[in-house]
């Protein structure tokens, strides 16, 4: 699997945001890719999506590596199939950049895309992962920080192996 996690608008907000409902999950996730010193990419969609409502905060930005949205991007855009993703329940223009956010993870070689839209950026991601057409993983808000996400498949003790650490115990 790749290095790095691709942010999606919705996660972006979200951390932005203390009024919703998963600000402190979204904070939890930005502090781990932070203290793992993991590669955070911030594609040129989101900026433009998010800046409609307000500027990204410097000390967001300046932790991020900017993915200008290219030739590549573009190309597997296209490969990904939009038309099997779109369902009659949300928006052609979302889900185009939705799917346009996808490519952009796959091509840059990302090991984790991370968003708090379950609906459609989680399973859109999740289904072209387990259709093969994508390798990283998608991590959803919902349910709450877990480090198991990465840890390649491994269960994660919430904590219970720290406890132990500091107790001398192992």
């Amino acid at each position: 699997m790749g290095t790095g996690v691709v942010l999606d608008t919705s996660y972006l907000i979200t951390l932005a945001n203390p009024a919703r409902e998963n600000h402190d999950i979204a904070r939890r996730y930005w502090r781990h890719f932070m203290d793992s010193q993991t590669p955070v990419f911030l594609p040129t969609i989101v900026v433009s999506e998010f800046y409609v409502r307000q500027e990204i905060p410097p000390d967001i930005l300046r932790c991020c590596v900017v993915l200008p949205f290219n030739w590549d991007d573009a190309r597997k855009a296209a490969e990904l199939g939009f038309d099997q993703l779109k369902s009659k329940t949300e928006s052609r223009d979302a889900l185009k950049d939705d799917v346009k956010i996808i490519a952009q993870a796959a091509v840059c070689g990302a090991g984790y895309l991370i968003t708090d839209d379950v609906r459609t950026m989680y399973l859109s991601a999740e289904a072209l992962r387990t259709a093969g057409k994508v390798q990283f993983a998608a991590i959803k808000l919902e349910g709450g920080f877990d480090r198991a996400a990465f840890e390649k498949g491994q269960g994660c003790f919430n904590g219970l192996l720290d406890e132990t650490e500091a107790e001398g115990d192992v």
